[in-house]
């Protein structure tokens, strides 16, 4: 009977922590160009709210992109 209980706690933790992740994960927007050095936090809160973050992904190459993540819209 232990290991019955012990073989199935594994998989409901790993569904219990995948199923909180997902619903944390926000959503992501791009917010145009932006300059090595400098934050685009601030504009993403003006847009997205206060929650919202923003950094400059440089994977782009040039002067990099402003990426927003902010709390999703609930329906």
């Amino acid at each position: 009977m232990a290991k019955t209980i012990s073989r199935l706690v594994l998989p409901i933790i790993f569904l219990v922590m995948f199923a909180l992740v997902e619903q944390n994960m926000g959503c992501t927007a791009s917010m145009g160009p932006c300059e090595k050095g400098k934050s685009c936090t601030s504009k993403c809160k003006v847009t997205f709210g206060e929650m919202a973050n923003g950094y400059c992904d440089r994977n782009t190459g040039g002067l990099g992109e402003c990426v927003c993540v902010y709390p999703c819209p609930t329906h």
